[in-house]
């Protein structure tokens, strides 16, 4: 078996610049050309979360000709990156102002802006996770009337765990935002209804399309793992908390923020696993743990 090279930006100068393909690579160092792949790939998502490839497309990584038609930018960015560099911590914790903050940011970078922010919001509004973002549909958004179901339903059908729960879109950003983006979905004509009836749209559609006004697509996790999941979606929201400042977030750490937001408001552990669809008591204790603080922080001025 071959070693790989401990710093992936080799590997990608000898795709990108030396216009090698994977396969080749992988040959002299006598490795598969998927392990080539993952590790280029993965340089390529780490540039992209630290906001290093901003004006860069996050579902152009996945096309070798398309990375390559960007070279400029991104061996800049892969040659000022520190690999040896621990990640940057993540303050999932953000308050109000913050969210809004990082709002504004993601405007002004952000070829699809309405949409993503209305997707951030969302997903603090709700604690859902990707794959039921991705399955949400507009009739549970809006009513008949088109209007916003501050109450509404997580149909079975949706839920990662199967079963119908609480929905709440109790948010008045969270409710601005979406309505901005269906506003834009209206004016491009995504996914039109019967005039008159849930705001002219199709109750049917999905709430989020991807920037085509298609369905985000979703698949199952691998072949021997059949739980359901949206890679592109995914990968939309780590450009989008990037592209807010958000170095480091992740769906995941935005549902731990939703649970502790709720637990700060009285929330108690049977009404945290209803609205967050977890299947047991421990799922809810392992969300609401927090990281242990460094000892340096700790100890710092305690007299």
């Amino acid at each position: 078996m071959g070693r790989l090279p401990e710093e992936s930006l080799s590997l990608l100068i000898s795709v990108v610049e030396g216009g090698r393909s994977y396969r080749e690579v992988a040959s002299d160092l006598g490795v598969a050309s998927s392990t080539v792949e993952r590790r280029i790939k993965g340089l390529l998502r780490r540039l992209q979360q630290a906001g290093a490839l901003c004006p860069i497309r996050v579902d152009w990584l996945d096309s070798l000709v398309a990375i390559r038609s960007e070279r400029e930018i991104i061996m800049a960015a892969a040659r000022a990156h520190d690999e040896r560099a621990p990640p940057p911590a993540c303050n999932f914790v953000l308050d109000a102002d913050e969210v809004a903050a990082g709002a504004s940011r993601l405007r002004a970078c952000s070829r699809s802006a309405n949409r993503d922010i209305a997707l951030i919001y969302t997903l603090l509004c709700t604690g859902l996770k990707t794959m039921e973002l991705a399955l949400l549909e507009v009739r549970d958004y809006l009513d008949e009337h088109g209007e916003a179901k501050r109450v509404s339903t997580m149909r079975a059908e949706a839920a990662a765990s199967g079963i119908e729960r609480p929905l709440f879109f109790n948010s008045t950003r969270a409710v601005a935002s979406i309505d901005i983006y269906l506003e834009e979905r209206i004016r491009r004509r995504l996914g039109i209804g019967e005039p008159g009836r849930f705001r002219g749209l199709d109750p049917n559609s999905r709430l989020f399309l991807t920037e085509a006004g298609r369905p985000f697509l979703i698949t199952r996790r691998s072949r021997t793992d059949s739980r359901l999941t949206s890679k592109y979606l995914q990968a939309t929201l780590r450009l989008a908390f990037a592209r807010a400042g958000w170095v480091g977030m992740t769906a995941q750490q935005a549902r731990r923020q939703v649970a502790l937001s709720l637990d700060r408001q009285g929330a108690d552990r049977a009404q945290l696993q209803e609205l967050l669809g977890l299947r047991s008591p421990r799922q809810v204790r392992r969300l609401l743990r927090q990281p242990p603080m460094p000892l340096e922080v700790i100890s710092h001025e305690i007299v």
